[in-house]
């Protein structure tokens, strides 16, 4: 039973990531409100904490998450993250890239 309050939607986007003495980068694969899919070479505990860096298209400034936690750690090279704690104007950017996703390409 798939349990998400809020839809994903399928991206391909870079991201950058760091906590407790470890970093690495990836591509965000799928994205919601809460949380995101991250396809990285790097392995990750579960539950650990991570600062994130998500490079949105046609943006100067990666959209940042204060604090997300790694869910499972079920596929191999897929990281499962919900985000925790982001500032107001970055839970405003990203509801506004997601209400776009949500509308569909421009006509």
């Amino acid at each position: 039973m798939d349990r998400r309050l809020a839809p994903r939607f399928k991206v391909h986007l870079p991201i950058s990531f760091s906590g407790d003495s470890l970093t690495g980068e990836g591509i965000v694969v799928n994205l919601s409100l809460g949380g995101c899919a991250v396809e990285s070479e790097r392995k990750v505990q579960r539950w650990k904490y991570l600062t994130l860096r998500i490079f949105l298209p046609n943006q100067d400034a990666p959209l940042v998450v204060d604090r997300a936690q790694v869910r499972s750690s079920h596929r191999r090279q897929l990281l499962p993250l919900e985000f925790l704690d982001m500032q107001p104007e970055e839970q405003a950017r990203l509801h506004r890239f997601v209400s776009a996703l949500d509308a569909g390409p421009s006509r």
